[in-house]
C-alpha cells in the first residue's frame, strides 16, 4: 500500500490539471480580497473578528469547494483507465501486491493530494483576511481547519464518485468528458433549479420573511440534492454567520455549532462517501485489467 501511494502521490503533483487549478484559486482571490478592501475603505467600517471569519468560511466555501471538486472529479474519474490504457497498472499488479492494497494507496494519496489544495487556498484566504484588516486568532484557525476537514471529507465523496465513473467507462478520455458533463448538469444545473423551486414556493405565499425563505431552500437541498455534497456544505455553512445576507454585521457560531445543527446534512456526505468507495473498491477488486 505504502508503495502505491508513493506513486500516485508524486504522479498526481506533477500532473498539469493540479498545477491550473491550483493557480486558478490562487489568481481569483486576488481580485476578492482586493474588491472587499476597497468596500471597507469606501464605506469607513472596520472588519471585526467575527466578520473576518464569516468572510473567510465564505471564500473557502465557495470558490474553493468549487475548484477543488471539479479537481476531485477529475482525479477520481482517471484513476483506474488511464492505468489500464498506458499499462502501468499490469505492470503494478504483477509486483507482490494486493489489488486492495494498491487501490487503497492509490486513494490516500489522491485524498493527500486535495488536502493540500484546501490548505493552500486556506493560507491565502487568512493572508486575504489579515490584508483587509482582520487578525489571526486561535479559535479562526482552529475552525478554518475543521471546516478543511469538513471540505475534504465532501471532496473524498467525489474522488469515490470519479472512480466509480473510472471502473464502468475504459477509455479514460471519455471518462474525463462524462465527469465533465456529471459536474456541469449534475452539480450546478440540477441544484440551480431546485433553488428556483424553493424561490417558487415562496412567490406563493404571502409574507415570507428571509428566515422562512432560508429554511425552505434548506429542506430543498437537504431532499432532493442529498447526492451534491457541495450543496450539502453550503447549508451546513449557514448556520455559522447569524446573519447570512450581511457577514459584516454577523455574529459567528463557529463550525462545530453549524455540524451540530445540521447532522442529516453532515450524514449524507458520509454514508454517500462510503457507498462509493465500497463500491468502487468492489469494482476494482472484480474488473478485468487488461
Amino acid at each position: 500500500m505504502i508503495w502505491g501511494f508513493r506513486l500516485e502521490f508524486k504522479q498526481n503533483l506533477r500532473t498539469k490539471k493540479f498545477w491550473v487549478i491550483i493557480g486558478l484559486m490562487g489568481i481569483l482571490y486576488i481580485p476578492s480580497f482586493y474588491l472587499m478592501k476597497s468596500f471597507l475603505l469606501q464605506s469607513g467600517e472596520k472588519i471585526t473578528n467575527e466578520a473576518a471569519m464569516n468572510m473567510l468560511i465564505s471564500s473557502i466555501t465557495g470558490m474553493t469547494s468549487f475548484f477543488v471538486a471539479i479537481l476531485a472529479l477529475l482525479i477520481g474519474a482517471t484513476a483506474i483507465n488511464s492505468e489500464i490504457e498506458k499499462g502501468t497498472l499490469r505492470i503494478a499488479m504483477s509486483k507482490p501486491i494486493k489489488r486492495l492494497h494498491y487501490i487503497a494507496g492509490k486513494f490516500l494519496a489522491h485524498s493527500l493530494v486535495l488536502l493540500i489544495a484546501l490548505l493552500f487556498s486556506t493560507v491565502v484566504s487568512i493572508l486575504g483576511v489579515l490584508y483587509i484588516g482582520g487578525s489571526l486568532t486561535g479559535r479562526l484557525v482552529g475552525d478554518v481547519l475543521l471546516l478543511n476537514m469538513l471540505l475534504l471529507l465532501a471532496m473524498i465523496q467525489l474522488v469515490a464518485l470519479g472512480y466509480l465513473i473510472s471502473t464502468f467507462i475504459k477509455s479514460a478520455t471519455t471518462a474525463l468528458g462524462f465527469a465533465l458533463a456529471v459536474m456541469f448538469i449534475v452539480f450546478m444545473i440540477v441544484p440551480s433549479m431546485v433553488g428556483f423551486l424553493a424561490i417558487k414556493d415562496t412567490i406563493n405565499s404571502q409574507n415570507t420573511s428571509m428566515e422562512e425563505l432560508q429554511q425552505i431552500q434548506k429542506y430543498y437541498t437537504t431532499k432532493y440534492l442529498f447526492y451534491d455534497p457541495i450543496s450539502q456544505i453550503k447549508v451546513i455553512t449557514q448556520d455559522v454567520s447569524t446573519n447570512v445576507q450581511n457577514p459584516l454585521k454577523a455574529g459567528y457560531r463557529g463550525i462545530a455549532y453549524a455540524i451540530k445543527h445540521n447532522m442529516v446534512n453532515f450524514a449524507h456526505i458520509l454514508w454517500l462517501t462510503v457507498l462509493y468507495l465500497a463500491v468502487g473498491f468492489y469494482r476494482f477488486l472484480r474488473m478485468d485489467l487488461r
